[in-house]
Order: structure tokens, then sequence, then C-alpha cells
């Protein structure tokens, strides 16, 4: 039982507001962080005048500026969040997300379309930061009025992947299916769910 809980719920909705500042403010101290890197190298090759090298780094600023521009225009604002700033946090996961929208979903569906992503994203982050070369993931969201279905795909050796086992056993024991299917190319996951009103 968490301890948000107990509280009023003017004082829990006030906690969360207080979480998800936090937590965009850390996002917004990596973003600053890795962009002066990337401005900091840039101007060390100009310096030198390298500017034979200075392409491959102008060109890889602007491919993630377009990337972040497509995960800011997801029609979902929860979902759109969720994907920029664990995108932004976990700089060993390059994360290419889709989404579909057939219906208008609900809120409660959105929001726990939200928290469902936001745990898995974190889960596939915090396991990239463990590896040496880049994870890639592919996700693909799918709302459809009162839930989702989120489909992933990791392109990486298979010694590399996260075990989703107890992930899915968490999200299963509140009424999540989980499926995993094994394909020519690696493995396939995806989730679906109801939301209840």
């Amino acid at each position: 039982m968490s301890m948000n809980q107990n509280l009023p719920s003017e004082q829990t909705n006030v906690l969360e507001i207080r979480r998800l500042m936090e937590d965009s403010l850390d996002v917004l101290r990596t973003y600053r962080h890795d962009l002066m890197n990337q401005v900091q190298l840039l101007h060390a090759y100009s310096q030198m005048k390298k500017f034979d090298r200075l392409q491959e780094p102008i060109q890889n600023l602007i491919a993630e500026a377009q990337r972040h521009t497509e995960m800011s225009a997801i029609a979902s604002p929860m979902i759109s969040y969720v994907v920029l700033t664990r995108d932004i946090c976990y700089q060993m996961l390059h994360l290419h997300a889709s989404y579909e929208q057939l219906e208008t979903p609900s809120l409660p569906a959105e929001s726990r379309a939200a928290q469902v992503l936001f745990d898995l994203l974190d889960t596939v982050g915090k396991h990239s930061m463990t590896l040496l070369e880049p994870l890639r993931m592919d996700v693909w969201i799918v709302a459809f009025g009162q839930g989702y279905e989120i489909g992933w795909f990791l392109d990486s050796a298979g010694d590399s992947e996260p075990d989703f086992s107890a992930w899915a056993e968490k999200w299963m024991q509140q009424g999540i299916e989980f499926k995993q299917l094994q394909e020519e190319d690696g493995i396939e996951y995806s989730i679906r769910f109801q939301a209840q009103e």
C-alpha cells in the first residue's frame, strides 16, 4: 500500500505534482548537460579548424531534434511526456515511438497507459545503462477508447535484453495482458488492457 493513500486527497495531489516537477527538472538538467557536451564538441572542432569533423555531430543534433519533435507531437500529452522524458533521461536507450489513436482514449485509460509505459521505459532505460553499446527500442502505442495496446521490440543481441518476467508479473496482477512472440529477428513484446471506469 502506498504511503500517499493515507493522505488527504488535496495533499496527495500536491505531492504528485511535486514528484512530476522534480522529474521534469531532472530531465531538463540531463538535456542541458547533454546539449552542452555536444556544443563543446562542436566548439572544439571549430577552434581546431577541423571543419570536416563538424558534419557528423551537427547531423546527430538535427536527427535528435527531429525525433524529439515527433515525440512531442504525439496526440496524447501524457504519452508524449513519458516517451520524450525517458528518451532524454536514458542516453544509452535509442527510442523510436509511434502512436495511433483509433478512438479518443478515456482519461483513466490514458493515465494507466502513461503509468505502464513510464515503468516499462524506466526498466529498459536502467538496463541500457549497463550496456557498452546503445540499445535501440521501437515502441508502438495504440489507443482504442477504453484501453491501449503497447508493443515493443529491442534491437539487440538476445543476452543484452532485460528480463521482463518480474515486470510483466507485476502488471499482470493488475489485469494487464502480456505477450511475447519469438520472431525471426528477435522477441516482440506487447501488453493490452482495458481501463476500469
